[in-house]
């Protein structure tokens, strides 16, 4: 609208008489408005608006450093009638200034601001996670982001809103707000984990990111497209793919000018790529990431192998009646099989093996540690009565987190993914239940489930008793959560890792990387050489395959659990590197059973044999307490009997049970004055805890409950 001063004051002068005023105001905002009018009319502009925004950049700024001095802060009134009967669009610099909660008190009932002020309400009202105040943060950042939107009602708020608006307070409960009514469709998200939301690229983008030289875009997009169709839709994979072809052109681009074309690429063009690849590969690992915008990790095998793919595929492509590749193909494919093995897998597979091995030792010495100042951490917060505080809610999140992926085996993807849903019961043929837990499909999307023990199982409730707490609902709410890999949002599901951080999100990998970091370092966790131990989610891994391996379970069972498409990835786990191992195994059993047995070892056995034997093996006797679990079961507590709910001391222990409690008092105390890590000292701490609960099971006992189960099992 052209301007016109008559036009701009009539406009808002007009609505005055309908908002709510005290004796003299009304005359005051009406002279306010000539103020500001008269302001607006020295300014360049066409319109009221051009106008409005050239006062917000030149003299808005020097009214608030103090250079409009009328009557303290009435100076506001005529900019504020101006926005609020919408004569003008403001920015969020200018409305972000104002005091708009007394504002909104002088519009009339039927106003669309007042209307919208008070739906917010009602939306906000049902969150039980927030408090009074950040409710009205909330209230107020929508009310000031329907101004400068020029926004008639909250349903009109969309995510490329909320996105553009820096870091305000209220803002993340907003976003939970508006998730929680459906006016966004997707999972409410903090700041930083909003901001990290990015959408998928087309593969035209994913090409231009990559940097590609633009005289071999053309057939890399047609070959991305094809790829997509043919062999692998997911994004993370083209993603990659389209990094590591971004190197190979880049190198040709700087090495080779001359080439021209894609059908022009030979054999000696390639072999200096090998080379090429190992010094970029080193640089981008020193930086810890590229410096071309791509931030690819990557390795100088994957993107050779991925490189010899790209023109193998072209190569089988092309032989294709009416193919669009037929033209761009070279020959042959420039990279062959000698070229990969130049660059030594097999050192390169040794040199990895050597690696894991030393990080499982060392995964061994200092985990216990961890997991003993995670628990004790948790358990002097809960024990304090401060369940409610961040510091408590942080505390139990970090246990949580660390014995999920210890007692599971998990990748940090498929935690990430777990839903109450995956908790399976079942039946066995006595009656008896057991659980497992659904394992969905992840790098080679095949789903798996897993046995759900003690330990695991109280982990898993304790997260759910938790996350129903947040919600202070019955069961566990359905969110949606964001797939950092794929670019997208999953499925709303009542997933099992959320609420961490005090709001209803869904705990994302960068998360959890972080957490255990925090922790390991908190737990003063170190390697052989004295440097910090940084734990990652991958070495919990790492341990729950180790640890089977050391309690006997078949490695063929742990490839079934941890989910492993051969074997020879538990042997690395387990430190064994003989690929007959397992054969060699298998056959010497064979034989003894044979030896022993003869024919009827191999038979299966009767219903009354499977009764003997499961009677036979109800109780175990340990020394000093007998244990509820059968004999041969694996132990969820590491055969750590002290504590453990299947244990029953005997009272004729309790001498024993006292001496080792000065004995580990005594340990405890030199521990502090050495000063030991606090992972040392929590782990020592556990260890007299649990010694003093046997003690006090075993003097509490009037008999020896022990003997008598034992005599007449």
């Amino acid at each position: 609208m052209p301007w016109s001063s008559e036009r701009f004051v009539g406009d808002i002068v007009a609505r005055l008489p309908e908002w709510r005023w005290e004796a003299g105001e009304r005359q005051r905002m009406e002279r306010r408005v000539a103020h500001l009018t008269a302001a607006l009319g020295v300014l360049w502009g066409e319109t009221t608006q051009d106008r409005w925004v050239c006062f917000e950049e030149t003299v808005w700024p020097q009214w608030i450093a103090g250079g409009e001095s009328l009557n303290g802060n009435l100076w506001r009134w005529g900019t504020w009638g101006a926005v609020l009967t919408r004569t003008v669009q403001p920015s969020w610099t200018f409305v972000s200034t104002g005091r708009i909660s007394q504002w909104t008190q002088r519009l009339p009932a039927d106003d669309a601001l007042r209307i919208a002020s008070d739906e917010m309400r009602g939306l906000l009202a049902e969150l039980n996670w927030v408090d009074d105040p950040a409710r009205d943060s909330a209230r107020w950042t929508a009310l000031r982001l329907l101004l400068c939107h020029g926004l008639a009602r909250v349903e009109d708020i969309t995510d490329d809103h909320i996105q553009a608006l820096p870091r305000t307070k209220g803002l993340d409960t907003l976003d939970g707000a508006l998730c929680h009514a459906g006016i966004l469709n997707h999972g409410p998200a903090r700041g930083a984990t909003r901001k990290a939301r990015r959408r998928q690229l087309t593969t035209a983008e994913m090409v231009a990111g990559a940097n590609i030289p633009e005289r071999f875009r053309p057939v890399t997009v047609d070959y991305l497209e094809e790829y997509r169709t043919r062999v692998a839709p997911a994004y993370s994979t083209l993603r990659s793919t389209a990094i590591a072809l971004g190197h190979w052109w880049r190198y040709i681009d700087q090495e080779f000018p001359s080439v021209r074309f894609c059908s022009d690429v030979r054999a000696d063009h390639a072999r200096g790529f090998l080379e090429w690849a190992k010094l970029r590969a080193r640089a981008v690992r020193r930086r810890g990431g590229d410096d071309d915008g791509t931030h690819e990790r990557g390795t100088a095998h994957v993107w050779v192998l991925k490189v010899r793919v790209f023109f193998a595929d072209l190569t089988c492509w092309a032989a294709e009646e009416g193919s669009p590749f037929t033209e761009v193909t070279p020959p042959f494919n420039p990279l062959g099989r000698r070229d990969m093995v130049s660059l030594e897998p097999a050192k390169i597979r040794r040199q990895t093996q050597a690696r894991i091995a030393a990080t499982v030792f060392e995964l061994e010495r200092e985990l216990p540690k961890i997991r003993a100042y995670a628990l004790r951490t948790w358990q002097a917060a809960d024990d304090s009565h401060q369940a409610q505080t961040p510091a408590a809610t942080r505390a139990f999140w970090d246990w949580a987190l660390l014995e999920l992926l210890v007692l599971s085996g998990l990748r940090i993807e498929e935690a990430c993914e777990l839903t109450t849903l995956d908790v399976l019961r079942r039946q066995l043929s006595d009656g008896r239940r057991y659980y497992l837990l659904h394992v969905k499909p992840s790098k080679y999307d095949r789903a798996r489930v897993i046995p759900i023990g003690d330990g695991l199982g109280r982990v898993i409730a304790e997260i759910v008793r938790h996350v129903r707490a947040f919600y202070g609902a019955a069961i566990v709410p359905p969110v949606r959560a964001w797939d950092s890999h794929e670019k997208r949002w999953r499925p709303s599901a009542p997933y099992l890792l959320q609420t961490a951080a005090g709001h209803p999100s869904v705990i994302d990998e960068g998360t959890i990387r972080a957490r255990l970091a925090r922790l390991s370092r908190a737990a003063e966790a170190c390697r052989a050489n004295g440097q910090p131990l940084v734990l990652r989610p991958h070495d919990c891994r790492r341990m729950f395959a180790s640890e089977h391996l050391n309690n006997s379970t078949p490695p063929h069972v742990i490839q079934a659990l941890l989910g492993h498409a051969t074997i020879d990835t538990v042997l690395i786990y387990a430190k064994l590197y003989p690929t007959t191992l397992v054969e060699e195994y298998r056959k010497t059993l064979h034989g003894i059973y044979h030896r022993f047995g003869g024919t009827d070892a191999f038979k299966n056995p009767t219903c009354e044999e499977w009764r003997a034997l499961d009677q036979a093996c109800s109780m175990r006797d340990m020394g000093t307490h007998m244990c509820a679990l059968p004999t041969g079961q694996h132990c969820p507590k590491g055969l750590v009997c002290l504590g453990c709910g299947h244990a029953q001391p005997k009272k004729s222990a309790v001498p024993i049970f006292r001496g080792m409690l000065t004995s580990h008092l005594r340990v405890l105390e030199v521990g502090r004055h050495a000063a030991e890590p606090a992972g040392q000292i929590a782990a020592r701490e556990l260890e007299v805890e649990r010694i003093r609960s046997a003690l006090r099971r075993a003097e509490e006992l009037t008999d020896d409950v022990a003997a008598a189960i034992e005599s007449s099992a």
